[in-house]
C-alpha cells in the first residue's frame, strides 16, 4: 500500500532517568487508512479582502494576525498537501453532516437488488452544505483561505468533542481510517476534547503542532498561546505524537515524486 514516512515527536516522563523529554523518530503512515482532520478552523480576516469583515465582538486585530500566520503559512499549505496525495479531509464544526454514501453496504444492497444509482436517487439541489440554526453567526464565518472545498467532508458538532453524538466515528470507520493527522486552533478546548475522544476510540493521533495556537513561532509565555503549549505537551505525553506542517508537506512531496 501507498505510504509516507513522517518525522514525529512525543514526550517521555517515565521511567525516571531514562530518555526523558522529547523523543523524535520516523513513522510510516498508511495513506489508505489515514484522514486529515480539521477541528473548528474558521473565521474571517485571513485573506486581504476579508480584513475589515472580521467580527469585532469575538476577535481582536492581534488574534487575527496570529491566526492568519497559522492559516496562511502552515494550516492551508498542509491541508492542500493532504488533498494532493488523496487523503480525505474532514472538517468538524457547527454545520450539517456529510458521509460517504458509496461506502455503505446499504447502497451496495440497493444496487444489487433494485439497481439504484445513488447519484440520481439521493441527488440534492446545489445548496450550501453548511447550515446555521440561527442564521448569520459572529463566529462561524469561513474565510475563503480555509473553507471546506468540494470533496471534503463536513461533520456537525455541538460540544467540545467532535465525536459526541456526531457522525464522525461512523465516517472515519467507513473510510477505514486508523490514523488521524489533526489540526485546529485552540488545543485547550474543542481540539483537545476531540483528540481525547479519538484516542479512546483507538485512533492513532498525529498533531501538526504549528497548525495550532501552540505554533512554535509564538512565545510560549503569551496569554494566547501559553495554555495551548501546555495542552500540546500533555497530548504528546499521553495520547498523541506531533509533527509540523513543513515535515508533513515534505513527506507528501516525497511520496508524490
Amino acid at each position: 500500500m501507498s505510504k509516507i514516512t513522517l518525522p514525529i515527536r512525543y514526550y517521555r516522563r517515565f521511567p525516571p532517568g531514562k530518555h526523558l523529554g522529547h523523543v523524535e523518530e520516523d513513522v510510516e503512515i498508511d495513506l489508505a487508512r489515514t484522514v486529515f482532520l480539521v477541528v473548528d478552523v474558521y473565521g474571517l480576516g485571513f485573506a486581504p479582502e476579508e480584513e475589515s469583515r472580521a467580527a469585532p465582538s469575538l476577535v481582536t486585530a492581534e488574534s487575527v494576525r496570529i491566526e492568519r500566520d497559522i492559516v496562511v503559512n502552515h494550516l492551508r499549505p498542509a491541508t492542500d498537501a493532504a488533498r494532493r496525495i488523496g487523503l480525505p479531509v474532514v472538517y468538524t464544526s457547527n454545520a450539517a453532516p456529510r458521509i460517504a454514501l458509496e461506502r455503505y453496504e446499504f447502497c451496495e444492497q440497493r444496487k444489487r437488488n433494485a439497481e439504484h444509482d445513488f447519484k440520481k436517487v439521493f441527488a440534492e439541489l446545489p445548496i450550501d452544505p453548511r447550515e446555521y440554526e440561527y442564521g448569520d453567526s459572529d463566529m462561524i464565518k469561513y474565510s475563503r483561505v480555509v473553507a471546506p472545498q468540494s470533496g471534503d467532508y463536513f461533520v456537525r458538532k455541538i460540544v467540545y468533542s467532535s465525536f459526541f453524538e456526531t457522525r464522525l466515528d461512523s465516517l472515519l470507520r467507513h473510510l477505514d481510517a486508523d490514523t488521524l493527522i489533526c489540526v485546529g486552533f485552540s488545543a485547550s478546548e474543542c481540539f483537545i476534547g476531540s483528540m481525547m475522544d479519538a484516542f479512546n476510540r483507538n485512533y492513532r493521533i498525529i498533531i501538526l503542532r504549528d497548525c495550532t495556537l501552540a505554533a512554535e513561532t509564538l512565545p510560549a509565555e503569551e496569554a494566547t498561546s501559553a495554555f495551548t503549549h501546555r495542552m500540546v505537551l500533555w497530548m504528546e505525553t499521553y495520547i498523541a505524537s506531533s509533527s509540523t506542517s513543513q515535515q508533513f508537506i515534505a513527506a507528501c512531496a516525497a511520496h508524490k515524486s
